[in-house]
């Protein structure tokens, strides 16, 4: 089980890489974002990137839901009470996050296609408003937060048990609970409008990419 979960950290690994770099050459080219109809009319317009980036994070988003599974199994014979709590919010995360992220590829240019059509602008802008990820005001954007602070329960839980072994895995394990932590954080930092407690989402995500890195290389080296 030490080599199918390794395998899997490394994978999360390397497309959350490669989401991250999609990501930043997407709002390179994209311009300023900072109101919604500034994220509506980059929406419109959103090239192979723009669509890449949010398929990439539905990979990631199933990858990351394979790694705590096999992660739960590697690490089931030695607290499997904890484990299952942790386990149940899994899937939880990860059906919220596939809806994020692949309606922004679906829904969402279903909507921007109506949106010339007078009839249909004014009730199109307020679906919008609703739908668009990137517009950080909006319902979809909080259930993306949502579902990371959900992860961060079985994250602390996990990163808590891993914490327990020696090398990659002791470390990774506490990066992996700091993640689970920050993204709780984030989550209440949304809720309560503290701008400073809401970057606990990205800064919980740098702090995952981080984990993956002892952890893939301690499981791997146990082969």
């Amino acid at each position: 089980m030490a080599k199918i979960t390794g395998v899997l950290a490394l994978f999360c690994l390397l497309l959350t890489l490669l989401w991250l770099g999609l990501l930043i050459s997407d709002n390179a080219t994209a311009g300023p974002l900072g109101t919604f109809e500034q994220v509506a009319e980059h929406a419109a317009r959103p090239g192979w990137l723009f669509n890449a980036t949010y398929l990439n994070a539905g990979l990631v988003t199933l990858c990351a839901v394979a790694f705590f599974a096999a992660l739960y199994a590697y690490l089931k014979p030695t607290a499997s009470g904890w484990l299952v709590i942790g386990l149940v919010f899994v899937p939880i995360y990860g059906a919220i996050n596939l809806v994020v992220y692949l309606s922004q590829v679906t829904l969402i240019s279903t909507l921007l296609a109506l949106r010339p059509d007078p009839r249909y602008t004014e009730i199109v802008d307020v679906l919008l408003r609703l739908a668009l990820q990137a517009w950080l005001a909006s319902p979809i954007a909080f259930f993306n937060g949502l579902a990371y602070a959900i992860l961060g329960i079985p994250s602390i839980l996990f990163g808590w048990l891993l914490w327990k072994r020696t090398g990659g895995l002791r470390w990774g394990g506490a990066l992996l609970a700091l993640n689970g932590f920050a993204c709780i954080l984030g989550l209440i930092g949304y809720l309560t409008g503290n701008h400073l407690l809401s970057q606990g989402i990205l800064i919980g995500g740098v702090l995952f990419l981080l984990a993956l890195i002892p952890i893939s290389w301690g499981l791997l080296r146990k082969v």
